[in-house]
């Protein structure tokens, strides 16, 4: 262990929905084969949200970390590290640990492991000043190096892979147009990487102005309120034909409804994000989707491969992945920086637990 390293650390600990403590605790103790990252940035998820909240219970183990979306600096190992990392690499922590033996994970969709084990709900996550890292996820390539990608960015990378495996599975690299509905964190990673991806046409639909305004900003054909989505602005912008693609990307499965039958013949659904228990009912047009042969399927988390491949898209500027961190605030803050996340104030709060990074950060947090 390095020597270096204090004795006690900082962390938010999730007793029970709504218990949420700040605590000083030792620095984990590593067993063989694990690692140790100093975490640099820890984004808040609107799954955090819906844990801390208690409306996500499935898998959920008290007392948990919350933070899976997060990227740090590797300070310790006990034993050898994988060929392509060193200590003090900067990396991006992929948060699945699979079991690698299931019918899921010999498919490569790994993910979807019904044996999965997550950081932030089951492995301790990254509201902590460090993390351990298990040595089957250290051996596994769960650690992804980023170079000199900022902090902020390196931990985008997860919910931008997320997003990945979503478009990936409605092949968004070969449409011309994508309806994105939500324009929240995950809806402008959406137009982001659509438009990375080389979607001509994206469309953004949410009631909120300011949304719609980072939306037409960060390079989407028009960015609209729901009342001014109708089948006649639709065949307008899409020259007749319906949208190509749809993402849904909001919290609410009925948001899905009116769209539905604006999609072009073969049109493809990703159901991207997830609802709180007891809301997930949605109507579906079956006929419609009989005639046109709609695909509807939905994305859970990421493949390693989609996070290693969207590592790489960020780390040459393939994706625009700056700007979305909007707010910094000390780990004592959690509480404000969770219901700040709640009202849709920021696109992307980072806690600090270091008290380190918020003083580098003055001014984004208004």
């Amino acid at each position: 262990m390095n020597s270096s390293l204090p004795e006690v650390m900082k962390r938010a600990v999730l007793h029970a929905p709504r218990d949420l403590r700040i605590e000083n605790v030792p620095v984990p103790v590593l067993q063989p084969g694990e690692a140790l990252v100093r975490v640099q940035s820890a984004l808040i998820c609107g799954t955090d949200l819906r844990i801390v909240d208690g409306t996500k219970t499935k898998n959920v183990v008290y007392p948990s970390v919350l933070g899976h979306e997060f990227s740090g600096e590797i300070v310790a190992a006990d034993g050898a590290l994988p060929e392509n990392l060193r200590i003090g690499d900067r990396v991006a922590v992929y948060p699945l640990v699979q079991c690698g033996e299931c019918a899921s994970c010999q498919r490569g969709r790994g993910n979807i492991c019904r044996n999965r084990r997550a950081f932030g709900y089951q492995i301790d996550g990254a509201f902590a000043e460090y993390v351990r890292i298990p040595a089957e996820a250290v051996h596994a390539g769960n650690l992804v190096p980023v170079g000199d990608t900022p902090a902020d960015i390196a931990a985008v990378i997860e919910p931008l892979a997320c997003a990945h495996n979503g478009q990936r599975l409605i092949d968004a690299h070969s449409a011309r147009s994508m309806l994105v509905v939500g324009a929240g964190p995950l809806g402008q990673l959406h137009l982001r990487l659509a438009r990375a991806l080389g979607v001509e046409t994206v469309i953004v639909v949410d009631p909120a102005p300011h949304r719609r305004e980072v939306a037409l900003a960060s390079g989407a054909a028009a960015a609209l309120d729901p009342s001014e989505v109708t089948p006649e602005r639709v065949a307008k912008i899409t020259e007749g034909a319906g949208f190509d693609t749809m993402v849904v990307a909001v919290g609410r499965a009925d948001a899905m409804e009116p769209y539905l039958q604006m999609l072009a013949p073969g049109g493809r659904v990703n159901v991207f994000a997830g609802f709180p228990d007891g809301t997930d009912q949605v109507r579906i047009p079956a006929n419609s989707v009989h005639y046109n042969e709609t695909t509807i399927v939905g994305s859970s988390s990421c493949t390693l491969d989609d996070f290693r491949r969207v590592a790489e898209l960020v780390r040459t500027g393939a994706i625009a992945a700056d700007g979305l961190v909007t707010a910094h605030l000390p780990i004592e803050q959690l509480d404000e920086a969770l219901e700040r996340a709640r009202q849709g104030i920021d696109l992307r709060i980072s806690i600090d637990a270091t008290g380190s990074l918020v003083a580098t950060h003055r001014g984004t947090n208004a």
